[in-house]
């Protein structure tokens, strides 16, 4: 299996960077991919959030705890008023 994914991944990589006959490469500018996936899925969330607006709001409560719970996990452990400087 793990030969198939590396197959896959130096072939995505070899078409990716390979010159065409035509000078266009085969898929979009990546950053025009991102765009249109990110206009497609705030659609799709204001659809789904007018048809059920309490399933939205527990959504974004969801998205925020875990929002809140990533960046503290980020953050550098704080120093205690007796902590040495390490000198």
């Amino acid at each position: 299996m793990m030969f198939l994914l590396r197959c896959a991944f130096w072939l995505g990589l070899t078409f990716a960077l390979m010159d065409w006959p035509d000078g266009a490469p085969p898929a979009p500018d990546p950053q025009t991919l991102a765009r249109q996936a990110a206009q497609i899925a705030a659609q799709e969330i204001a659809t789904r959030c007018a048809a059920s607006p309490l399933a939205c709001l527990e959504g974004a409560r969801k998205i925020e705890d875990f929002r809140k719970s990533a960046s503290d996990s980020q953050k550098p452990p704080e120093r205690t008023a007796g902590a040495r400087s390490g000198n």
